[in-house]
């Protein structure tokens, strides 16, 4: 699908990774900027598998599935020329440094427009592009009041933070769909433009629901958390039943009865039924009884648990990639199906520098300017790996 489309990222952590990695899985010949390894690493040589496993490239392996890396000192003046030269042929730049970092490095967004005009520039960032702010997707999670419906859910004394960064997953997914949108724009009038994305705003975003009453008007006092019932079943587990609506109840109670009981007027009464059914039935069995009346259900699995799930293997979930340290990585793979395009993981994720000299000439610069640049240390590629 996007085998024409170069995309330079600069991303660190979680966000920006998470969005590059679904461009990859599209296709897209993604090319991780990385910064040149503290410390020397013998060029002439080979490096263990050990020494390239803490040379992994920022943001974690599955997040950079299918992506390559070019090591290279942003403020040199010799990388400054190369990545000027890769921008002129690039579609889409995705960084999220703190607003103004690309501007003093020279590849700013308008810079870079001015450069190439048909660019899409994706700036994700805490506050967005106008703020100079810094921010983790915990911030987000805290001043986009996320943490405080969670403990109203909860029902807690305090707030808690969650077990996944989920700022920076949906703010990845705005980016990505961002990108789309804006290279959709481009087929029709030829020029790109910027992309801003935020943490702050996309936290909300995805808090809309809760949110729409509370901004027409509703007073805090009266405010009830909305959480989905959990019942425990005769063998300890504890099982998600959503009610919904009087003929989703005509197939719980079949489900669980044999029989289609009258549905109680009041939501705790109902859930208090189906908590009585549910304690005197085994897992298993819920599940088969529920199946069979086509009634939706969720056994609570641990994530160990999850990871072994049928459906994900049915669905081909999960991936494995070789890789040149491990050996072998398994991964979640793209959770987007198509019936005529394709979306999936292309390969492992790169160490840093790895592909460097690679990159370097299919941009048609000449193999002594980069021997030259990495012998004077602005440009850093990977050694030989060790193979047993």
């Amino acid at each position: 699908m996007f085998s024409d489309i170069v995309v330079l990222d600069f991303t660190r952590v979680v966000a920006g990774p998470y969005c590059s990695r679904m461009l990859a899985d599209l296709g897209a010949n993604v090319i991780k900027i990385d910064e040149i390894p503290k410390g020397k690493v013998d060029e002439t040589g080979s490096i263990t598998r050990e020494q390239a496993a803490t040379l992994r490239t920022a943001g974690g392996i599955t997040n950079n599935l299918g992506k390559r890396s070019l090591s290279i000192d942003l403020k040199a003046p010799a990388s400054k020329e190369l990545i000027r030269t890769l921008l002129s042929k690039t579609d889409v730049v995705l960084e999220n440094f703190k607003p103004g970092v690309m501007d003093t490095l020279g590849f700013g967004p308008k810079s870079c427009l001015e450069l190439n005009p048909r660019l899409i520039y994706a700036g994700l960032s805490g506050f967005g592009q106008d703020s100079s702010r810094r921010a983790f997707g915990a911030t987000a999670h805290a001043e986009a009041g996320w943490l405080w419906v969670q403990q109203e859910a909860a029902n807690t004394d305090e707030v808690f933070a969650p077990g996944v960064t989920v700022a920076d997953l949906v703010t990845g997914s705005n980016a990505f769909s961002g990108i789309l949108a804006a290279l959709y724009s481009r087929e029709k009038d030829g020029k790109g433009q910027v992309v801003d994305v935020s943490l702050m705003d996309s936290q909300l975003q995805m808090m809309n629901s809760v949110m729409e009453p509370i901004l027409n008007g509703l007073k805090e006092e009266d405010y009830q958390s909305f959480r989905h019932p959990l019942h425990r079943a005769a063998d300890g587990k504890m099982i998600s039943i959503n009610i919904g609506n009087a003929r989703n109840w005509a197939r719980i109670s079949r489900a669980l009865t044999g029989d289609e009981s009258p549905m109680p007027e009041s939501g705790p009464a109902a859930n208090a039924q189906v908590s009585d059914w549910v304690g005197k039935l085994s897992s298993s069995d819920i599940a088969d009884r529920m199946d069979s009346e086509g009634a939706p259900y969720g056994i609570s699995l641990t994530a160990f648990e999850a990871a072994k799930h049928p459906h994900f293997a049915e669905r081909k979930m999960i991936t494995e990639q070789e890789d040149l340290v491990a050996g072998m990585v398994s991964a979640v793979d793209s959770p987007i199906f198509f019936s005529r395009l394709e979306s999936r993981a292309r390969g492992t994720a790169p160490i840093i520098g790895e592909h460097s000299k690679e990159i370097l000439s299919e941009f048609s610069i000449p193999e002594s300017q980069i021997t030259s640049v990495i012998d004077e240390g602005s440009v850093f590629q990977l050694p030989v790996i060790q193979v047993d």
